[in-house]
């Protein structure tokens, strides 16, 4: 079991091109979450690109296939340098062939200077409050949750025991097991690990919310999307991270759920579609 730096770890031949090893931790129902696959992804075209472009700024990625855990082979294709960001053509393959397709674009994000996104952030209780996802699933184990501690508001786990809200809203606190801060790279993956909205909705089969396509602006260096109650405990406690998943343009065949965090009513750090 590899913390978040070690399975995303890249050896570089050369020639844009990169080996990684996909770690079996990162799994939901045997698969891979898609939200690993991007950082994966992220992290060589960061690589690639330079330390002009530190950040990610924007990631949308194509799921062909399902990769099992072991050896990847990555390749970059750098589209283009500007002064101030970076186009990337990132692929993913193994041995069964090409399994994730992405366009990352990298640059530098100014911490001091959000977008306004006009998005309130979720209102969270205390996360020692909130229970943690175990790693016995509904009908299937989830591995991520023995690397990522994601703590749910209990108002949003009625799905849990049969009674759903319909809302399509899932909300909670999000860290590293291993200690690590989030950055910009971790919040590819942050963005894609909790539980599918669809789960608020009832439906909680494995592949009621499958990661085709991911799609993910971001908008600021910084942030927490939760804001907990006044007092004290407001106050932001390293590592963790609020994460909001709302489901959207819900229809059979079809759903698009974007997942917000931001640190306040003006600042959205990463929003994704699916």
């Amino acid at each position: 079991m590899a913390g978040f730096d070690a399975a995303t770890a890249l050896e570089a031949p050369g020639d844009g091109r990169y080996a990684g090893r996909l770690d079996p931790a990162w799994q939901i129902a045997g698969k891979p979450n898609g939200g690993y696959l991007l950082s994966v992804l992220g992290r060589a075209a960061l690589t690639e690109v330079g330390a002009a472009y530190p950040h990610p700024l924007v990631a949308s990625a194509h799921y062909v296939a399902s990769p099992e855990p072991g050896p990847a082979e990555l390749t970059v294709q750098v589209l283009r340098l500007g002064r101030r960001t970076a186009q990337t053509r990132v692929s993913l393959a193994t041995a069964a062939g090409l399994c994730v397709e992405a366009l990352v674009t990298c640059g530098h994000l100014d911490p001091a200077e959000p977008f306004f996104d006009g998005v309130p952030p979720a209102e969270l209780p205390l996360e020692d409050d909130c229970p943690r996802l175990p790693v016995e699933g509904p009908g299937f184990e989830v591995p991520l949750m023995a690397v990522l501690a994601e703590r749910l508001d209990p108002a949003t786990m009625g799905w849990a025991v049969g009674k759903p809200s319909g809302r399509g809203e899932l909300r909670g606190w999000l860290r590293f097991d291993d200690g690590r801060e989030p950055d910009t790279l971790a919040l590819l993956t942050a963005v894609d690990a909790l539980p599918p909205a669809t789960f608020d909705l009832g439906v909680t089969r494995v592949g009621a919310d499958p990661g085709a396509v991911l799609s993910r602006p971001r908008r600021a260096r910084t942030g927490c999307a939760g804001r907990a109650p006044a007092g004290p405990a407001r106050r932001r406690r390293p590592g963790r991270r609020g994460v909001r998943r709302l489901g959207l343009d819900r229809a059979p065949g079809r759903h698009r759920p974007p997942a917000r965090r931001g640190a306040s009513p003006v600042r959205a750090a990463r929003r994704s579609f699916q």
